[in-house]
């Protein structure tokens, strides 16, 4: 499988769950938000590790403000491969409407405009 179709289906997963998010009828919140993400992210390191035989090394799941009435998730994954060569998986979220999160984390976000957190090792 070439890594375009691999990255293609990564950003595909990403906005299934971002629109899911969106369209859920109910506001949420960060906690929520992040666990959401972050059993997809576990699971995309876990099947890059197993796919390329290589190690996670670090990874960042960001929540952006984009205006006063969107917001969109992206991330970054890093891997070092058995020849310590590294590569970089990254995706982002189509903008979200901002009316989907609950009034606190809203009033955080728009406070902080970026919200940024580190992915462990699954």
């Amino acid at each position: 499988m070439s890594n375009e179709i691999i990255f293609d289906a990564i950003e595909k997963l990403f906005n299934d769950i971002s629109t899911k998010i969106n369209r859920g009828g109910f506001s949420i919140s960060l906690d929520e938000l992040y666990s959401r993400y972050n059993d997809a992210l576990n699971k995309i390191i876990l099947d890059e590790q197993r796919r390329e035989n290589c190690k996670y090394i670090s990874g960042e799941f960001k929540i952006s403000c984009a205006g006063n009435e969107k917001y969109q998730c992206s991330y970054e994954l890093y891997f070092e491969d058995a020849g310590e060569s590294f590569h970089v998986l990254r995706a982002q979220s189509e903008l979200l409407d901002i009316g989907g999160l609950t009034e606190d984390f809203q009033a955080e976000l728009k406070r902080e405009r970026v919200l940024k957190f580190e992915i462990e090792e699954p």
